[in-house]
């Protein structure tokens, strides 16, 4: 009695039979498996149920030694399936037993031959591509790599086959191919097919390293498959940890030398403000009464201070931009402008120019940084001219593509100056450049240093078109937040030196 509850706790059909072939005892799964009653096979020879295979492997050894077979067994109803069995001595009180542990493979038979017929099918497409490839199966196993995924990942193509993908990628791929209630495998699938995905993967000796994988389906006829190109990012993570690293090295030091420039400049200004003031004390009270050459020494100790006064000053300037900038926010930028004639109203009156805009909008911007910015092209439209009245003219268009809230501004700002040379366009944005002699045009060299630093705190970028002799046009892109701004006259003269 107890034998039989033991044969049917088994998971496998159970089938007890003698050394001459005579079945004693079968379980309900073997029923189930060969379609017979119980008593319509115990007695009959195994023959019935397994005609061919398993003579040459009886008698099973006494001593306990188990072996395991692939034959076919036949249904009562005569169908043939392919079948795995397991024999194993069972002593019996008449002498010796033989139990076998039976389990239909006709599954795993159509596997294998679905496998290699992918293998004929891709096997070289697989074997020529550059990357590691992993074909993998919608439950997570390995059923097809190549010679370069070996190679990656330390193992051997039988070692790797038939096991789950989590043991050389640990996290992050098995999860995007499990199907829920809520989506099926190929949904699963989809949201990350052409997209690459960052993981890491696991060699045989347990190192780690970061991959990059591009997923694909393939339709093998049964099953949806997913294909891994899968390529070892190393050395372009460590590149990528090396650019950060100077980039925040870089960042700091700017930062540093941003600090430096306007401690300098503000430290500088109150000696420098008394070395100024008592050459210019001298030179008012001794003009005349020393010689000529002291009168010329006093005169140059006077103009070596002021330019120095005004160079540490536009140093300031220029180191306060990045420091003690106001946040963005909404800006008329004619408002901007209207501000930065009245400041330059002395130098507008003195050469007699005219200054015109057309409807200018609302922009993301700081608005003592856009004065500036306006104080400084609109001053030097003023300044580098011969001849007649200087005539400047600004104007924004709208530029293509939304960012932070409303399309981006073109703003430009026409003169009918001297012209500048197409080879001097970049370089007279940088520090200290000057075009000119200083016996021709006063300034430190910092007026359009300070615009670019402005222009691209904001966002921006900004450059010049011009030819010598026929003017030129400064252009500057800024964020906008709304329609321009309107005036009763589309082109107005806001500014003029006539009266």
């Amino acid at each position: 009695m107890l034998a039989s509850e033991l044969l049917e706790a088994a998971p496998d059909a159970m089938v007890v039979f003698s050394e001459a072939g005579e079945i004693v005892l079968v379980n309900m799964l073997a029923q189930k498996l060969f379609g017979y009653r119980r008593d319509e096979l115990v007695g009959r020879n195994l023959t019935c149920i397994i005609p061919q295979g398993l003579a040459e492997h009886l008698p099973v050894d006494a001593a306990g030694c188990e072996c395991c077979i692939e034959v076919n067994g036949r249904r009562q109803d005569g169908s043939v399936f392919p079948l795995e069995l397991m024999l194993g001595p069972l002593p019996g009180p008449d002498g010796m037993l033989v139990i076998a542990s039976m389990r239909n493979i006709s599954v795993r038979r159509l596997a294998e031959l679905q496998l290699a017929q992918m293998e004929g099918r891709y096997s070289g497409l697989l074997e020529a591509a550059p990357d590691a490839m992993v074909v993998v199966n919608h439950s997570g196993g390995i059923v097809l790599v190549n010679m370069q995924a070996e190679k990656q990942f330390g193992y051997r193509r039988g070692e790797l086959l038939g096991q789950k993908v989590t043991s050389i990628i640990p996290h992050g791929f098995a999860e995007r191919l499990i199907a829920d209630e809520l989506r099926s495998v190929e949904e699963a699938l989809a949201q990350h097919i052409g997209t690459g995905i960052e993981l890491t993967g696991r060699r045989q000796d347990g190192s780690e390293f970061p991959l990059e994988l591009m997923l694909s389906p393939v339709d093998s006829g049964e099953e949806v498959l997913v294909t891994a190109a899968i390529r070892d990012i190393s050395v372009r993570k460590q590149a990528e940890e090396l650019l950060l690293q100077k980039m925040r090295e870089l960042n700091r030091s700017n930062e540093e030398l941003g600090q430096f420039a306007y401690v300098a400049s503000h430290d500088l200004q109150e000696p420098l403000r008394m070395v100024a003031s008592y050459t210019t004390l001298l030179s008012r009270r001794y003009k005349g009464r020393l010689d000529a050459d002291a009168d010329d020494f006093i005169a140059f100790a006077v103009d070596g201070a002021s330019r120095m006064q005004r160079l540490i000053q536009d140093l300031l300037a220029y180191s306060r931009v990045g420091s003690t900038g106001k946040a963005l926010s909404e800006t008329c930028s004619e408002t901007a402008l209207a501000r930065t004639l009245d400041i330059l109203r002395g130098g507008i009156e003195d050469s007699g120019a005219i200054v015109t805009h057309e409807p200018l909008p609302m922009v993301l911007a700081d608005e003592t940084q856009l004065v500036q910015l306006f104080q400084n092209l609109v001053g030097n439209a003023i300044k580098y001219h011969r001849g007649g009245a200087p005539r400047v003219h600004i104007s924004a268009s709208r530029e293509g593509g939304s960012r932070q809230g409303g399309s981006r501004w073109l703003f430009s700002v026409r003169d009918n100056g001297l012209g500048i040379d197409a080879q001097y366009f970049e370089r007279i944005f940088g520090m200290f450049q000057r075009l000119h002699k200083r016996e021709e045009f006063d300034g430190t060299g910092i007026g359009l240093a300070i615009c670019k630093k402005i222009v691209e705190r904001h966002g921006g970028m900004i450059s010049v078109e011009s030819q010598p002799g026929q003017g030129s046009t400064f252009s500057f892109t800024l964020a906008g937040v709304g329609r321009p701004a309107t005036i009763a006259n589309g082109r107005q003269a806001i500014a003029s030196g006539r009266h």
